[in-house]
């Protein structure tokens, strides 16, 4: 290995060409950026020289934490800064950057020296991978994780407040005949027309979910407990006219069944709010099915 000095033109030529944005900062202005860095913003490398400040491809709600970031760095109370932060592209698109600096001198006067990676691609497939691991894929609603994890959630806020809640659970009726007689294409029509009036009869604000199956629920969110009736009655009368409407080659109905966790039973878990509901459920599915002359067996688990 030899002692010879690298030519500052090579310097410049691995500055120039790397596959990370590098700049130099100094009063808040951009007084060098490589090519990479114009080519993140969409600028070019004359362009991102002439803004005014670093802070306007900044997104608005991360410029204060930006400007603090420099002012550590010029100052030297921290040496060395790594942090996410949401830029903003010539185009008004967004960038998502992993930021790396450290303060240096230019010119006989500190400066912040810096890299810039884009990580746009990476946090979407980050979101939506979480999306996938929480939505329900057919109907587009939370899944049986998504719904636990913000249900829990809100319990706790419950608990907290010491507000009484009210839990509803539903099922899709004879969705193994829609399938057996109609092919599992039209049973997924069911599925999804039952998600779709779901949506129609709850706020936006309520958790809804597909717990799997033929088996939906619902945390209507700051809901009076005595409301329970009132609930399910507008769902049933938006499954008649979801019927009425498009003339499927059944009749989507639900059964349905509530729980309602009072002031006294705050310390009831979420597993046992869903037992439950689905009780009272099946309760309803037996004795309708006792109505119309059909024997259903009753057990927990039991599906149609």
């Amino acid at each position: 290995m030899t002692d010879e000095l690298i030519p500052l033109d090579t310097f410049r030529l691995l500055v120039e060409e790397a596959l990370v944005g590098m700049y130099l900062i100094q009063d808040e202005r951009m007084v060098y950026a490589n090519r990479k860095l114009a080519q993140q913003f969409g600028y070019s490398q004359d362009e991102m020289l002439l803004l005014p400040s670093i802070l306007d491809i900044i997104d608005p709600a991360d410029r204060d934490r930006v400007r603090e970031a420099i002012r550590q760095r010029v100052t030297g109370e921290v040496p060395v800064v790594e942090y996410t932060v949401n830029g903003v592209r010539k185009n008004g698109t967004t960038i998502v950057m992993d930021v790396r600096s450290v303060r240096g001198m230019h010119r006989g006067r500190p400066a912040v020296l810096g890299t810039v990676l884009d990580m746009t691609a990476r946090k979407q497939l980050e979101d939506t991978l979480q999306a996938l691991a929480l939505v329900d894929e057919l109907t587009g609603m939370y899944n049986r994780r998504g719904f636990m994890t913000l249900a829990e959630r809100q319990l706790k806020i419950a608990r907290r407040k010491k507000q009484a809640v009210i839990l509803l659970a539903a099922d899709v009726d004879n969705l193994k005949t829609i399938n057996d007689t109609h092919g599992h294409a039209v049973g997924d029509q069911a599925l999804v027309g039952a998600a779709t009036v779901l949506k129609q009869t709850y706020r936006e604000a309520d958790i809804i979910a597909r717990l799997g199956g033929d088996e939906f629920t619902v945390f209507p969110l700051d809901a009076v407990v005595n409301s329970g009736p009132l609930l399910l009655e507008r769902l049933h009368r938006n499954l008649a006219e979801w019927n009425a409407r498009y003339k499927p080659p059944f009749v989507l109905s639900m059964s349905t069944g509530t729980a309602i966790l009072d002031e006294e039973g705050l310390s009831k878990e979420l597993h046992t709010l869903l037992a439950e509901a689905d009780s009272q459920l099946y309760l309803q599915k037996r004795e309708r099915r006792r109505r119309d002359g059909i024997d259903l067996p009753f057990w927990a688990g039991d599906r149609e």
